[in-house]
């Protein structure tokens, strides 16, 4: 047998549909944030150094805030990877940049729940991609005004 350290990605219409939408989310970061950590206020960070850091990790957050404008920030390596997401740091940068409230309400929907189904996905996604033409202004106005997003 054939063993193979490259773990094969899965091909799935459900899969397939979150890697679209987590690379729309990370061009929405990339005008957002820069090239700035939000934790450390590293500069300069691209490439692999730059990740898509979550305030609240996406393990624990549930669906709903996994792939939120509000829980989704740029961050280096150092303090997504190997400081487990700085998360004193992050949490203390973000009421700098959009306020106390804005924290609490995101900590508050922490136990919000919804089910990533293929429809949630592909709208969201649509949602975001209108979004990709907003200058940095626009796009830190919305995200501090930002709900989440909710099918109707």
């Amino acid at each position: 047998m054939k063993r193979t350290s490259l773990k094969r990605k899965s091909k799935t219409p459900l899969a397939i549909a979150k890697t679209k939408l987590w690379k729309t989310l990370k061009q929405i970061l990339e005008v957002r944030d820069g090239d700035v950590c939000i934790s450390c206020g590293a500069t300069g960070i691209t490439g692999h150094n730059k990740h898509g850091g979550h305030f609240l990790p996406s393990a624990s957050c549930g669906g709903f805030l996994r792939y939120d404008l509000r829980n989704v920030h740029s961050q280096c390596m150092r303090c997504n990877m190997f400081m487990s997401g700085a998360t004193v740091d992050y949490m203390i940068a973000l009421e700098k940049k959009y306020g106390r409230k804005f924290v609490d309400k995101i900590l508050l929907q922490r136990g919000t729940d919804i089910k990533l189904d293929l429809d949630y996905i592909t709208k969201l996604t649509e949602y975001y991609e209108s979004l990709t033409g907003k200058d940095q202004a626009q796009l830190l106005k919305l995200t501090k005004n930002y709900n989440g997003f909710k099918i109707e």
